[in-house]
């Protein structure tokens, strides 16, 4: 992860330096969302809501959303649900206006997370009933691993083991196939 930021922050400077805006704002999101990755959240928000802006000047509407959607999840990562519902549905349009299934269904997935995060299971469901069958026809085998671990963890809050385990023995052998070894354990 450290590599990756020094990687993205050398990026950075040297497309603020061109003035790229474009790469500017995308590089903005790659250090946000490593941030988010190492579990520093104000850092990540602090880069994402730099990128976003700059993602709207330049018309990067797929770019826009991804931001959105990082955003979102670093405030669901911080609790602030209700908040992370803004932002990500703020994306899911977006996403679907620019034809970008695989963000549309990361979205749907990462909505799905907040609703089973505020206990509300069978909206929860309904998001994530409506990726799975996206990540299938993309063909993102470790996001269909991801949301049918997620399903399965919405039966499990709702008591329903059996159905919990149907959804996480389907995503156990993805997860080995696609070498995702700490979604495995």
């Amino acid at each position: 992860m450290q590599k990756a930021l020094v990687a993205d922050n050398q990026a950075l400077g040297i497309y603020r330096e061109l003035k790229l805006r474009k790469f500017e704002g995308a590089a903005l999101n790659g250090v946000g969302r490593v941030y988010s990755n190492l579990g520093q959240n104000q850092k990540a928000l602090e880069y994402l809501n730099q990128a976003l802006p700059i993602r709207r000047e330049v018309g990067d509407r797929r770019g826009e959303a991804e931001t959105l959607d990082n955003i979102g999840g670093v405030y669901s990562n911080l609790g602030q649900n209700q908040k992370a519902l803004d932002y990500l549905n703020q994306a899911l349009p977006i996403r679907r206006e620019v034809g970008d299934r695989r963000g549309e269904a990361e979205t749907l997935d990462n909505i799905g997370g907040v609703y089973s995060n505020l206990g509300q299971n069978q909206k929860a469901l309904d998001y994530l009933n409506q990726a799975l069958p996206i990540r299938r026809e993309v063909g993102d085998r470790r996001g269909e691993a991801e949301t049918l671990d997620n399903i399965g963890g919405v039966y499990s809050n709702l008591g329903q083991n059996q159905k919990a385990l149907d959804y996480l023995n389907q995503a156990l052998p993805i997860r080995r196939e696609v070498g995702d070894r700490r979604g495995e354990a």
